[in-house]
């Protein structure tokens, strides 16, 4: 009796690791699923958008994601990693953007065209994002060195060197490449930057509708950089 005892206690404790091990294996060794993943960084990247690091909570990004709290931690151990996993998809997309205008076989003005096309397409889609990245390099400016650091960013060596033959050559008019760029983005990001304090201002001054505003904006910074680099 004592042995046959003995026995079943040895099996119901054998049973008792085998069905803890199997609980281990499904809550620590659960695959992930790229659809999830790619779920939750949507969700994220609206909420961080929108509200910066500081003023999201994981819960809202569970519940944009259609998942649980868990289920977004088992992801994304903080809410920190998946911001950082945000920013520097976010200036991903930007220096994509600068790549593809800033091709050396255009112009100077015929690059600086598809910079300002580019650029407003994206933050046109994405009316959030000026104030976002503004907000996360006066929070974090370290956030934005990394990313930097990361090499990220196209190099402007070559669109400098370029943009200064044609100063040579007299084809544009003489004005340091660092303040034209300077200028060519703030044109482009202030409108939608201070959208909630020139809109009302424009509309009630004005009569004109801001978002009207917004979309002819493409044609008049082109207008403004041809008037102010070419030579009649």
């Amino acid at each position: 009796m004592v042995g046959e005892s003995f026995s079943l206690n040895l099996a119901a404790k054998q049973l008792k690791f085998i069905n803890f091990n199997q609980k281990v294996k499904i809550i620590g060794y659960m695959p992930k699923s790229k659809d999830t993943e790619s779920r939750i960084l949507d969700a994220a990247r609206i909420i961080f958008i929108k509200k910066g690091l500081a003023g999201a909570r994981m819960q809202e990004i569970a519940n944009e994601a259609g998942i649980n709290k868990a289920l977004l931690h088992y992801y994304f151990r903080s809410k920190e990693k998946l911001f950082d996993k945000i920013f520097v998809d976010v200036f991903q997309t930007i220096s994509a953007g600068i790549g593809e205008a800033l091709d050396p076989q255009l112009s100077v003005m015929e690059q600086l065209e598809n910079l300002v096309t580019v650029y407003i397409k994206v933050i046109s889609k994405n009316s959030f994002l000026p104030v976002f990245i503004l907000n996360e390099m006066n929070q974090n400016p370290q956030r934005l060195q990394r990313v930097i650091e990361q090499g990220i960013f196209p190099s402007l060596q070559g669109f400098i060197l370029q943009f200064m033959q044609e100063v040579n050559l007299g084809k544009i008019r003489p004005v340091h490449p660092s303040h034209l760029l300077m200028n060519v983005m703030g044109m482009i990001i202030l409108p939608f930057a201070a959208k909630p304090v020139l809109k009302p201002m424009i509309k009630e001054k004005m009569g004109i509708d801001y978002d009207d505003i917004l979309e002819e904006r493409k044609d008049a910074i082109l207008q403004f950089l041809k008037d102010a680099l070419t030579i009649s």
